[in-house]
């Protein structure tokens, strides 16, 4: 390092030989040639690094709207189902009857479906 310090003192002084100041070109070339490979190694890192927060901002993004989607389903279905319920609940809350024949169906219809569950039970 000190000689090509040197050199250049002595460029500078404009008193260098041919020898010299192809030494001092052939140098500066080199230094160039490692600056420039510093340089692509840079980039590529930072290209690398773009790519990466690429990924990690689309894996968040793609959990963030499967988060959203299951939230807006299970309101859905939650809110489909208490639809459902009030409806049954509706037409299932009426205990008595007016007319003695619709009060035999429906206890009729009641104890078959009441035994239609115990002879699965007793058959499983």
């Amino acid at each position: 390092m000190k000689q090509i310090d040197e050199i250049l003192r002595r460029i500078k002084a404009d008193e260098a030989t041919d020898d010299e100041l192809s030494m001092a070109e052939q140098h500066l070339s080199a230094m160039e040639e490692r600056l420039s490979l510093q340089i692509d190694d840079w980039e590529s890192h930072e290209q690398q690094s773009r790519q990466k927060r690429r990924r990690a901002w689309l894996r968040h993004a793609v959990a963030t709207a499967a988060c959203l989607l299951l939230l807006v389903s299970v309101t859905v279905w939650f809110t489909h189902n208490q639809q459902e319920d009030s409806k049954l609940t509706t037409v299932t809350e009426k205990d008595t009857f007016d007319n003695p024949e619709d009060a035999a169906a429906e206890t009729e219809r009641a104890l078959m479906l009441f035994s239609g569950v115990i002879n699965r039970a007793i058959n499983n």
